[in-house]
C-alpha cells in the first residue's frame, strides 16, 4: 500500500512543480514581486494540501515584522524549503548549495527568487557568499540559511552545525529565529524516497535577540542556537 501512496505521492508532486515552473517562467518577469510572492506562497500551501500534507504554524507571534532576522531551521527533508517558502510570513531570500542552481529551470527559479548559492566545497567561495548575505540583511531583508548545511539521518538528532552561519549572523548584527520541523521526518528523510502523508508543526522559536548575538562568540552562538532549536524538537 505504501508504494501506491509514494506512486500517487511522487506524480502529483512532479505535476505540480511542471506547472509551477511553466507559471513561473510566465508570470516572474511581469508581476511585482510583492504580487509574485503573494501568489508562490498560495501555490506552495495548495501543493502540500495535494498531497495530504497538514502544516500547522506555532510560534509566528515571535516574528516581529518591524525588524529582519536570520531564520535557522533543522534540516530534514526535500520539502524543507518549499515548506519554508510557502509557510514563513515574511518575505526572506535563502542561502542553498551550489549544486542546486544548476538544475535546469529549477536553478533559474532560485536565482530569479534572489537566492545565494553556495559551494560547500570552497571555503572561499563560501565565504565570499556569506559576506554577500551580510550586505543583503544590512539594507533590510531576511536571510533563511540551514545550518546542518545537510538533510539529517539522525532524528530527533540534529546533525553538526557549519560555522559560518553564526559568523553571517554576527556580522549582519541582527537576531536569529530558530525553527523545528516536527514530523517532516515521517513524511519525506534522506534515507527513503517514500512520500507519506502527514502532519507537520513548523514551530517558531522566540528569537536570540541581536544584542546576544553580538555578545556571544560564534561558538557559544552556534550552542545556544542548536539548543534552541533542539528544545523546538522536543517540545
Amino acid at each position: 500500500m505504501k508504494y501506491i501512496v509514494t506512486a500517487w505521492e511522487w506524480a502529483v508532486a512532479f505535476l505540480v512543480f511542471v506547472i509551477f515552473l511553466i507559471w513561473f517562467l510566465i508570470v516572474a518577469s511581469i508581476w511585482p514581486y510583492k504580487t509574485f510572492i503573494k501568489w508562490v506562497r498560495t501555490f506552495l500551501q495548495t501543493f502540500f494540501k495535494l498531497l495530504f500534507i497538514r502544516v500547522s504554524l506555532e510560534g509566528t507571534d515571535n516574528i516581529d515584522r518591524t525588524k529582519n532576522y536570520v531564520f535557522m531551521p533543522n534540516h530534514v527533508s526535500m520539502f524543507d524549503i518549499p515548506m519554508l517558502l510557502g509557510f514563513i510570513p515574511v518575505d526572506f531570500w535563502g542561502i542553498q548549495a551550489a549544486s542546486h542552481f544548476k538544475v535546469p529551470l529549477y536553478g533559474w527559479v532560485l536565482k530569479k527568487y534572489g537566492n545565494l548559492p553556495i559551494d560547500r566545497s570552497s571555503p572561499r567561495a563560501s565565504f565570499k557568499t556569506m559576506l554577500e548575505a551580510v550586505e543583503e540583511v544590512k539594507q533590510g531583508k531576511n536571510i533563511l540559511i540551514l545550518p546542518e548545511g545537510t538533510r539529517t539521518k539522525t532524528p530527533p538528532e540534529m546533525g553538526s552545525f557549519k560555522k559560518l552561519p553564526f559568523m553571517m549572523a554576527k556580522k549582519s548584527e541582527v537576531g536569529i529565529i530558530p525553527i523545528a520541523f516536527q514530523g517532516l521526518w515521517k513524511i519525506n528523510n534522506i534515507t527513503s524516497k517514500h512520500i507519506r502523508p502527514g502532519k507537520v508543526r513548523m514551530i517558531f522559536g522566540e528569537p536570540i535577540d541581536a544584542s546576544v548575538v553580538a555578545e556571544l562568540s560564534e561558538i557559544e552562538l552556534q550552542k545556544l542556537t542548536r539548543q534552541k532549536i533542539q528544545d523546538l524538537l522536543d517540545s
